[in-house]
């Protein structure tokens, strides 16, 4: 996981917090850099739909999707 960030048990996700999580906070939207991440990863999912990511999806995008420096 990224940097050591902690995710609680039985939680749900948006991309706008794990993007903020990983340090993308000065955006002009906000969330798009884990969004990007998912479309790739999910590319049948159906569009215009609001993600909602469980635990074990947010700790995915933290582990694969590389910290703002």
């Amino acid at each position: 996981m990224a940097a050591g960030i902690r995710l609680g048990t039985g939680e749900t996700y948006t991309p706008k917090q794990l993007a903020r999580l990983l340090g993308y906070t000065e955006e002009s939207r906000p969330g798009k850099v884990v969004r990007d991440y998912l479309r790739a990863k999910n590319p049948k999912r159906t569009k215009y739909q609001p993600w909602v990511l469980t635990e074990a999806q947010a700790a995915d995008v933290l582990a694969n999707v590389p910290m703002k420096r």
